[in-house]
């Protein structure tokens, strides 16, 4: 047979896949034995038909499901490609980059360090970090818990760097990052900012305790304990090879990269390894390996709930349904990699789905509000936020007028002035260059934000040419405090933190 375009080949192959529905194990039965006939006979077949019609569209690349119900993994399955150059199908077995899904199983191996007394979640970070220690540019350092770190409340801001393997040696420990980046933007537990930064803070606090450095931290503490087979740190470049590869929102692969903060987004496992991890997490079938339930009602209880309902946990994401019954959940999306695990303890259900593209996370989504609204009427999609959601920027006494300040992080430091005038006009300076306009103000709760362009003097910065300017302001103690973000929006966001005081025209 012949085809005539990768369109009607991908059509065929997606034809060519699709088997009758059939128990989880006809794919590969579980090692541990998990994988058992299919006792719930729930219909799958619409979420397959609608997987192979996007792959066969070439609308997605590869992607990999399961789906956990009362202590047994029902179904799993992977679909399209792991690698479409070398021509390898996607299996369940196959391990998907987690991006930020690889959080939890940092905080999960924190926390068997604090199960056997080697430090507390509620200590201060400092107490410790040995050479690099968070610094209180705005706010007191010593009073970040590590536990605000897992949960993005410590004050620390965004920030995402990749390097290819030509800029390998670009990449920084976690301890020479905290000097670089390390700096607070907000008073800690003042407010949410999903942050990379506070893993890698994580991550220096369990080297610091372990001499292990993370990636084979967590596979001793975590993956070799569940009989996580499939699931590698991507140190261990031994096992790339068998891993799937990444794709652009194109379709086009991805070389590969590593980035600034290994902690937060770079293991690989497999959908019949995060099924399994998520049955972990909902019962107590090897917990004993690991935690006990004092330690897992630690791992899952909220840190910081935002005004949606939405909080955070130490590494989790939770919500509650109108039921009352709490949902824990995380994803995970960077170039190549789009992820999600929602999980509803009390009905002992979880969903899972894994993809390599950039543009994944609607499919994500998708698949498992069909799946999990099949269980739950009341299923409502959760978001991966505990921040308050933006409204048009209306102008107020404390935003209000000229400030001035000082731009730090990256080994520089550059003079600032904002001058907010009312609640459509908006200019930043930099050092000595002409004001830039703000566009797109928000007010996200008492927070400014807005976005405008500009060269931050320092060497990432004119390295990687980042220049739209993200903001992200707060009162404090009639200050403005919090940080800028400097993004190319596809690579890479470099946070330099600052604090204004008011000033003359």
């Amino acid at each position: 047979m012949t085809y005539t375009t990768r369109r009607e080949f991908l059509s065929a192959l997606a034809l060519a896949s699709i088997p009758s529905i059939l128990p989880a194990s006809t794919q590969g039965r579980n090692r541990a034995g998990y994988s058992a006939p299919r006792l719930d006979k729930r219909d799958f077949g619409p979420v397959r038909e609608r997987i192979l019609k996007e792959i066969a569209a070439g609308s997605a690349t590869g992607a990999a499901v399961a789906v956990v119900h009362k202590g047994r993994i029902i179904w799993e399955e992977g679909f399209g490609w792991a690698n479409r150059e070398a021509a390898v199908k996607a299996t369940s077995r196959t391990p998907f980059n987690l991006a930020s899904l690889t959080k939890p199983f940092t905080t999960t191996m924190l926390m068997a360090l604090v199960a056997e007394g080697k430090l507390s979640l509620d200590d201060p970070a400092n107490k410790y970090l040995a050479k690099s220690k968070i610094i209180g540019t705005n706010g007191n350092a010593d009073v970040a818990t590590v536990r605000q770190l897992g949960a993005h409340v410590s004050g620390l801001p965004k920030m995402f760097a990749m390097y290819d393997r030509n800029e390998a040696n670009l990449a920084l420990s976690s301890e020479a990052l905290l000097a670089e980046y390390g700096s607070l933007a907000y008073p800690p537990g003042s407010c949410y900012e999903y942050s990379n930064i506070g893993f890698a803070a994580l991550s220096a606090i369990a080297s610091n305790l372990t001499g292990v450095e993370i990636g084979p931290l967590i596979t001793q503490r975590v993956l070799t304990p569940l009989g996580l087979d499939d699931s590698f740190f991507d140190t261990d470049v031994t096992r790339l090879s068998t891993g799937a590869a990444r794709y652009d929102s194109s379709g086009n692969p991805i070389p590969y990269y590593t980035t600034a903060t290994p902690a937060s987004g770079e293991l690989y496992a497999s959908a019949h390894d995060l099924a399994r991890f998520a049955m972990f997490n909902m019962n107590n079938r090897d917990r004993a390996r690991i935690l006990d339930d004092r330690w897992m009602e630690e791992l899952h209880k909220p840190v910081f709930v935002g005004p949606s309902g939405v909080a955070t946990t130490f590494g989790w994401f939770t919500q509650h349904l109108k039921s009352g019954e709490q949902v824990l959940f995380k994803g995970g999306g960077q170039p190549g990699v789009a992820t999600a695990l929602r999980m509803v303890p009390a009905e002992d259900l979880a969903c899972l789905v894994l993809t390599n593209r950039s543009d994944g996370d609607e499919l994500c989504q998708s698949i498992c509000n069909e799946i999990l609204s099949s269980y739950l009427p009341e299923w409502r999609q959760p978001e991966d936020n505990s921040g308050p959601s933006p409204s048009p920027f209306v102008i107020t006494p404390e935003l209000s007028g000229h400030w001035q300040g000082t731009l730090t992080n990256d080994g520089m430091q550059m003079q600032v002035r904002l001058h907010i005038e009312s609640s459509d006009s908006a200019t930043l300076q930099l050092g000595q260059k002409p004001a830039e306009k703000i566009i797109e103000m928000h007010l996200e709760g008492i927070g400014f934000t807005g976005t405008s362009t500009g060269v931050i003097e320092s060497p990432d910065v004119i390295r990687t040419g980042a220049k739209t300017l993200n903001l992200k302001l707060i009162p404090h103690e009639g200050k403005l405090v919090g940080r800028i973000l400097a993004t190319d929006s596809k690579t890479v966001t470099l946070p330099y933190v600052l604090g204004l005081k008011r000033a003359s025209a």
